[in-house]
């Protein structure tokens, strides 16, 4: 897959560092193992190598992490949970309420890089889940004391004693769009007037692949849109043109409310 055109501009050195792990592979012999990847960044890593004859398996510590590490492989080797390298920390607080944003806010807050850690679960005001590499796990633990203003305690726990998590419910929607348009797309899944639409992503209140959206930018297959206040929007599937030629998308729609 050489041309890079099926990508976004912006998303190319994304994939040439893609196509960098590929060529590791095929030229060790030996499986390359990714940082937490983006939904959007799985499929476009899972494309190109696939498109290079290789075989990829990922995981984020439980069944329905969003970000996950990936594994290309030069062939079915059936790796085990132990081979992605994972750490799920237990966050219990002593007083006070766990929010995600407090939680998240913290982790940067210590200087670690985003790409070194999966999901961020709140199971209930009490408890959150946090998911990183490894390597991460034992710096973490013994740094975290505080999130927000909650006093908490931390427990590492190996990824086999995970407890069940619950997956986000998202509401399956078809839409019908005039164009692919960021804008667009949340006018109509939030049922929100083209001119609200336009203004929550000029007031940057909307997120395209967890990064600031533009009102340029178009969505594609796997694209998670994130509206401050509304939830999030995730591009399903493309289903092509409707007789009115507008476009129909399939979507799920998970409202941070709900």
């Amino acid at each position: 897959m050489s041309s890079e055109s099926w990508v976004r501009e912006q998303e190319r050195p994304f994939l040439r560092s893609v196509q960098d792990w590929t060529g590791q592979v095929h030229a060790r012999g030996r499986w390359y193992l990714t940082d937490f990847l983006t939904p959007r960044e799985q499929f476009i890593a899972t494309s190109a190598a696939r498109a290079e004859g290789l075989v990829v398996a990922a995981s984020g510590g439980y069944p329905h992490a969003e970000r996950q590490r990936m594994l290309m492989m030069p062939d079915d080797w059936q790796p085990s949970i132990e081979d992605f390298q994972l750490t799920c920390l237990s966050i219990e607080a002593i007083d006070g309420e766990i929010r995600h944003k407090d939680v998240l806010g913290t982790l940067l807050g210590m200087g670690i890089q985003r790409k070194t850690l999966g999901d961020v679960i709140i199971e209930s005001r009490g408890r959150a889940y946090v998911f990183l590499t490894a390597n991460m796990g034992a710096f973490v633990s013994g740094n975290f004391h505080r999130a927000g203003r909650t006093t908490v305690s931390v427990t590492t726990l190996d990824p086999a004693d995970v407890p069940s998590l619950p997956a986000p419910v998202y509401e399956d929607a078809t839409i019908f769009v005039a164009s692919l348009r960021v804008d667009s797309v949340i006018a109509q899944a939030c049922h929100f007037s083209r001119g609200r639409a336009q203004e929550e992503v000029e007031k940057g209140n909307v997120t395209l692949n967890f990064a600031d959206a533009s009102q340029r930018d178009e969505v594609a297959k796997g694209d998670i849109i994130s509206v401050r206040g509304f939830g999030r929007v995730k591009i399903l599937e493309l289903l092509g043109a409707s007789k009115s030629q507008r476009i129909r998308l399939r979507v799920g729609i998970l409202r941070s409310n709900a």
